[in-house]
């Protein structure tokens, strides 16, 4: 599993993270090519003489595609949930996110492909930026409730672990770090999206744990999970800084472009 994802025709099969948003295609570029094929890409930005471009289904499920050299394709979410971190990016698609609660104190860090990260590779530090979090299941179990959770794992279901934000903050390690992590939480709502670039249907859900994060998950996880249910395993995590909405870093946004809010 890797930061960046080459669109140069890998299997897909070996990208799981892709069949929890109903992105079952063949290889990488199957899938780019479906999406331009739908005229519904969007320019992100510019990037060193060249594009970031975006497609986003209906369903919230995105592709990101880097059109200058290195070249990457990833996947992400148009999240609902909302958390404020400090954003630093490890290289033009993985980004370091300190996840903190509204008096900065801190909740989780977390290494995240972050569908700006290419417009932000070459800044300092973005502090307070509004953040969607996304995790794309990958090997993931079901509990019926907290007590049944606590009783199997001895901990309340609110845990979270990356490991490539332990990499990142010891400064070295022999594996790169990655937007792998471990995760336990409950689930507060839970729906049926259906991917309208491949006819696919997958789960949404929003999740309580360390910190509020949407989850995606295959249709072939079987039934959809019930509030209250706690789900845990592993997954990719994706994540989007929110725009600012007009008036600059007032009403409260903190997704302030390159300037950030700072000083919350």
């Amino acid at each position: 599993m890797t930061a960046n994802v080459s669109a140069s025709g890998a299997a897909v099969k070996d990208n799981l993270e892709m069949q929890a948003i109903g992105l079952n295609f063949e290889r990488w570029q199957d899938a780019v090519e479906a999406a331009i094929s739908t005229n519904l890409l969007t320019v992100t930005g510019e990037v060193r003489g060249g594009q970031l471009i975006q497609f986003t289904d209906p369903s919230g499920a995105e592709i990101n595609i880097l059109a200058v050299e290195p070249f990457a394709t990833y996947i992400g979410f148009e999240a609902v949930t909302q958390a404020f971190a400090h954003v630093d990016m490890v290289n033009d698609v993985l980004a370091y996110l300190e996840i903190v609660d509204p008096f900065g104190t801190t909740l989780a860090t977390a290494t995240a492909n972050l569908a700006q990260g290419p417009l932000l590779a070459d800044v300092e530090q973005q502090q307070w930026q509004q953040v969607g979090i996304t995790a794309m299941g990958l090997d993931v179990r079901r509990y019926a409730d907290a007590d049944s959770y606590e009783a199997s794992e001895g901990a309340y279901p609110a845990t979270f672990n990356s490991e490539g934000a332990e990499i990142v903050a010891k400064g070295s390690g022999s594996h790169a770090p990655t937007p792998a992590c471990e995760f336990s939480a409950r689930v507060m709502e839970s729906e049926w999206r259906h991917n309208q670039l491949t006819g696919e249907k997958f789960m949404h859900l929003i999740m309580d744990g360390a910190f509020p994060f949407d989850l995606c998950l295959p249709e072939s996880f079987g039934e959809l999970p019930e509030k209250g249910s706690v789900l845990a395993g592993t997954a990719l995590l994706t994540a989007s800084i929110a725009l600012p909405t007009g008036g600059g870093c007032g009403g409260g946004s903190c997704g302030c472009g390159s300037g950030g809010c700072g000083g919350h």
